[in-house]
């Protein structure tokens, strides 16, 4: 059985391959984008056809997550696709056909209780089976009306080239984002009061008991407060931020729910809390200029070219949506998906300019390797500097296991090997820290806590266990001055309260 989460605020959803739904729902979401120009413009027909017959699967998987973020990323990948194909009219039946074909296993999944809500049953094993079995009939379905469709394009009716005249005419389009965006102010001025007091609803943090309520369910699940939260952060460190990885700090002080949390679920206003103004201008200006980039190679290209590079902008579009509502850029897997996209699309401008430059100029540009050099230069130096965190992992995991196996020692030099590596870095004083307690040495243990707190001043972890060394050592009016400055950081918290134990 794949696996499913069942944890607070998850529900029965699909968090494989990427052990995350909303990741995978944004996956199935760029996938069906690809699948869609995949089914028209493959040069090797039997990869049309499992195109086609694809899209039901992924569309179903797509289901499975209860992602409403995937639903969002899956709007702007296959709208961003659709507005610069020429084929926009094929692609849209496609997508239909592919959603009729998918709909039978999804309505079998309603009725089917033990699979809808991914109980460890035998029942829904067999209820599985039955599920699979009707994906494939709408498999079938799907391949039967693809078939249709291709015979209705090759009889080339009038009808047919009237509609496909109407779909590719500038102005009809115009027409069309006209209308389209008179609807959604329409929408928003009719339901957006109270989609927005759902959205900004604090208490709704529990997944529905029905997966399928989730689609339509405008709770935010937090992220009000998270980007709040994000902001207020920023205000305070407007220009270089609070420091890389300290949003869980601005987080624990300035929140107002009782829930951990590391990210803001916002990729750009996280960088901006963190790193202030010079690290969110630079995190939007890397994606913008990427996008355009993107856009110059669509606009400059031509015939099936210009839409497989609006497959590929559509996937990055889709995924530079996806990470300003969610953590999940964090995940290689999906934030490699974009990567690889960007990558060929600026070979292929790069190309492009290449191609139109005189060859004067393309002489006088070939001399000039400096910059190109340096930037790769660099990133081989990021790449090789993230080995240090690795390490430190690793010999802290290793002091770790030694300690539980009562090796002291051993867990000590662990331990000092981590503070080499990485002499900044508060883990590896922490460490040393708790070893020392636990061999009764409160004055080192105290000295190696206050170490990590000069490295990581708004922890307010650091701050209980000092207090916790304290307390040992019949120092109370520090114990709790540490209290004090813990609950500073921490308003929230109360496990540390009155002598408490946090976990």
């Amino acid at each position: 059985m794949l696996e499913v989460g069942n944890s607070l605020g998850a529900g029965a959803r699909l968090r494989y391959p990427l052990g995350y739904w909303n990741a995978n729902g944004a996956v199935f979401a760029i996938a069906t984008a690809m699948l869609l120009w995949l089914s028209r413009r493959s040069s090797f027909a039997p990869l049309r056809w499992f195109a086609i017959g694809a899209i039901p699967a992924v569309l179903l998987a797509l289901y499975f997550t209860y992602s409403r973020g995937g639903l969002v990323v899956l709007a702007v990948a296959a709208g961003c696709l659709l507005i610069l194909s020429r084929d926009r009219l094929w692609l849209l039946a496609t997508l239909a056909i592919g959603a009729l074909g998918a709909l039978p296993a999804m309505l079998a999944v309603d009725d089917r209780r033990d699979l809808y809500n991914a109980l460890p049953t035998a029942a829904t094993i067999d209820q599985g089976v039955t599920v699979l079995l009707i994906l494939l009939g709408g498999i079938a379905v799907a391949l039967l009306l693809h078939a249709g469709l291709r015979a209705i394009e090759r009889r080339e009716s009038p009808l047919t080239q009237r509609a496909l005249r109407f779909s590719r005419n500038p102005l009809v389009l115009r027409r069309i984002a006209i209308a389209g965006a008179l609807v959604a102010i329409a929408a928003v001025i009719a339901f957006g009061g109270r989609a927005w007091d759902q959205f900004t609803n604090s208490e709704s943090l529990q997944f529905p008991d029905q997966p399928a309520q989730h689609f339509n369910d405008f709770s935010a699940a937090g992220r009000n407060d998270f980007y709040r939260v994000a902001l207020d952060g920023f205000g305070e460190e407007p220009l270089v931020g609070h420091g890389a990885g300290t949003y869980e700090f601005t987080w624990e002080q300035l929140r107002s729910i009782d829930l951990p949390l590391h990210n803001a679920h916002s990729l750009y206003l996280e960088v901006f809390d963190e790193l202030g103004l010079i690290g969110g201008v630079l995190i939007v200006g890397l994606f913008g200029y990427l996008l355009w980039t993107g856009f110059s190679a669509w606009r400059a290209a031509s015939g099936p070219r210009r839409d497989l590079y609006a497959v590929l902008l559509a996937g990055m579009l889709a995924f530079a949506v996806g990470a300003a509502i969610d953590w999940y850029w964090e995940i290689a897997g999906l934030g490699a998906v974009f990567f690889l996209l960007a990558g060929v699309v600026v070979s292929v401008r790069c190309a492009q300019i290449s191609s139109t430059a005189p060859s004067a100029k393309r002489k006088e540009d070939g001399r000039r390797y400096g910059l190109a050099v340096a930037g790769v230069v660099v990133a081989w130096i990021a790449a090789v500097a993230l080995i240090g965190p690795l390490l430190v992992q690793h010999e802290l995991k290793s002091s770790q296991a030694a300690a539980a196996e009562g090796d002291i020692p051993s867990a000590v030099n662990h331990a000092k090997t981590a503070r080499t590596i990485e002499p900044w870095a508060a883990s590896p004083y922490v460490q040393l820290g708790l070893l020392a307690q636990l061999q009764g040495d409160y004055v080192t243990a105290s000295e190696r806590l206050t170490e990590a707190i000069e490295r990581e001043d708004r922890n307010w972890q650091l701050y209980y266990l000092r207090s916790r060394v304290e307390r040992e050592a019949g120092e109370t009016a520090k114990a709790e001055a540490d209290v004090a400055e813990a609950q500073r950081l921490n308003p929230i918290e109360t496990c540390f309260l009155n002598g408490g134990e946090c976990g």
